[in-house]
């Protein structure tokens, strides 16, 4: 991990909403992340090649995808980029009830969905992964 002291975490980020995209590469910088982007699978796929990407966390959010199948998609990114395994998968779960929304669910080890309610519920799950 790259959180030593006065080092910023940083966060690989995939996103496939244009308009949504840019907003939270900007909450993200607020919170204090450096951001690593890319716009689908087949690009993330493609940075991490060879294991030369280095992350604290991979934040994920497919539009039009369930979150078991954005989770496949982020295991396959993270397997792929050769680390540990260790590194945080947060999924951001697109479509959900009520009954989910401002819930964190912890699917197995470090692999998340969260059903956000507000961007401060991001910010307080990717705090506490990344022991900030």
């Amino acid at each position: 991990m790259n959180t030593g002291q006065g080092a910023q975490a940083i966060i690989f980020l995939i996103e496939e909403d244009d308009e949504t995209r840019p907003l939270l590469k900007e909450n993200l910088h607020r919170y204090g992340y450096r951001v690593i982007i890319a716009i689908d699978e087949e690009d993330a796929l493609e940075r991490v090649k060879g294991g030369h990407l280095q992350t604290d966390l991979l934040l994920i959010n497919l539009v039009d995808k369930s979150p078991e199948e954005t989770l496949r998609v982020g295991r396959r990114v993270r397997e792929q980029a050769n680390n540990d395994g260790h590194i945080p998968l947060v999924v951001m779960a697109e479509k959900y009830g009520d009954e989910l929304e401002g819930t964190n669910l912890n699917v197995s080890g470090d692999d998340w969905i969260t059903y956000l309610e507000d961007a401060e519920q991001l910010e307080r799950l990717l705090a506490r992964l990344l022991n900030k």
